[in-house]
């Protein structure tokens, strides 16, 4: 069922699976230059998980956020981040949220041999929030002693499509403008920061500057 929404100068889009051959947004769009060149974009998977702790980790309050370097591939760990840190994120009930994410190689590894959503949502969920209280928190712990994190919520999820890898032709353009079909693209799998919130941002400015000139 499609549904009417309205008429408009200019189309924006920003979701690139928005011209999968799954999806049917674009299905009368007439922008096949841009349905085809975002199909040969792969994906690297990623596992994420939210944590919730009954109150703030002392170790990390000084920390907002951390990357993981870890050679070996003994830790699922890609970064995690203080979630209660982020503007209007702030909590009044004491408690503290944190995000964690695997590094790309756990989204395989990890979730081998793992069936239905539900059971890859708890293996996320499991495997992440495990490796953060076993070896990050003793880590920063160093001849302390480790403090209690009690964990009052945790979810997990597999992010599918969570960092693109773009053709060399996305990587050399910031954002797609289609003159004729009044159709501007943008998002984290344009240019050279693809996959990161900079390179989205970046790509939209671009996208922004091109429909201005167009439209003064």
């Amino acid at each position: 069922r499609q549904n009417h929404l309205g008429s408009f100068d200019w189309l924006i889009a920003t979701d690139r699976n928005s011209g999968a051959h799954f999806r049917k947004d674009l299905s009368s769009a007439n922008v096949d230059e841009f349905r085809n060149g975002v199909r040969d974009i792969r994906s690297i998977k990623s596992l994420t998980a939210m944590v919730t702790f009954d109150e703030p980790l002392k170790l990390l309050r000084n920390i907002d956020g951390m990357e993981f370097v870890d050679p070996k591939g003994s830790s699922s760990l890609g970064w995690a981040a203080r979630d209660t840190s982020k503007p209007g994120r702030e909590r009044t009930d004491g408690r503290e949220c944190w995000v964690l994410q695997s590094h790309p190689a756990a989204a395989n590894t990890v979730l081998r041999g793992v069936k239905g959503i539900k059971n890859i949502r708890e293996k996320a969920r499991d495997v992440l929030v495990s490796d953060f209280l076993e070896r990050v928190v003793p880590a920063l712990s160093g001849d302390r002693e480790n403090e209690e994190a009690v964990v009052v919520h945790a979810v997990g999820h597999r992010w599918g499509a969570a960092f693109p890898l773009p053709s060399d032709e996305y990587a050399e353009m910031d954002s797609q403008l289609i003159r004729d079909r009044r159709f501007v693209a943008c998002g984290d799998y344009f240019g050279p920061l693809s996959g990161r919130v900079e390179g989205a941002y970046l790509s939209g400015i671009s996208a922004a500057e091109k429909l201005c000139r167009e439209i003064e």
